[in-house]
């Protein structure tokens, strides 16, 4: 009986058993390794690729940055001119304008209110085209103050221009306003802003 087998076939058997301890020394030993090392290098390549999109999007900031603000200056400057798409809609959203702060500023509606509004424009040759309104207003001092103050804050610009006040007073008209002294003021201004289009030759 043989328990070993002969020299021809030991040959094969001694080289098949050498690569099935090679394999399973690479299993045992190496091949953890070996995947760990792939790992990181595809972790590697995809760091390289991302710091490569952030080296592009920091280069990019300046050029956005430069043209974000260039249209925010644009857009306020824009909302600096008066709204409407010619004098007539731009005069009469003037006007709608004065009312609405009058409404909202004036103790008394009745003591204060707009008596004339006469759109006129404007002769003068200017880089923007000119909408000017002239304005007659019957209103206590305290509340034209706060009108006053409304249309200087405004946006889009409102500008203020030939002030004109005389002091008109009676006597009921300081009993409704508990004796004050300054009663009721005969106003006179004109009011006018820009539409952002050309207004003439200069």
């Amino acid at each position: 009986m043989k328990l070993l087998p002969d020299q021809e076939q030991s040959r094969p058997l001694a080289i098949g058993l050498a690569l099935v301890a090679l394999i399973l020394i690479y299993f045992l030993g190496f091949h953890w390794f070996i995947m760990r090392h792939v790992e990181l290098g595809s972790e590697v390549e995809r760091l390289e690729q991302q710091i490569g999109r952030f080296k592009a999007t920091v280069e990019r900031r300046v050029p956005v940055q430069a043209q974000l603000e260039a249209l925010r200056a644009d857009r306020m400057d824009s909302a600096l001119f008066l709204n409407g798409a010619d004098f007539n809609i731009a005069a009469a959203e003037l006007i709608r304008s004065l009312r609405d702060w009058i409404a909202e500023q004036a103790d008394d509606t009745q003591l204060c209110q707009l008596t004339n509004t006469s759109p006129r424009r404007s002769t003068d040759a200017n880089r923007f085209e000119e909408v000017r309104v002239n304005v007659r207003m019957m209103c206590p001092l305290s509340d034209f103050v706060r009108v006053l103050y409304e249309m200087e804050s405004a946006v889009p610009l409102v500008f203020i221009d030939n002030l004109m006040i005389n002091q008109r007073m009676t006597l009921s008209q300081a009993d409704r306003r508990g004796g004050t002294q300054y009663g009721q003021l005969d106003i006179r201004f004109d009011m006018y802003g820009y539409l952002n289009q050309p207004g003439g030759e200069l």
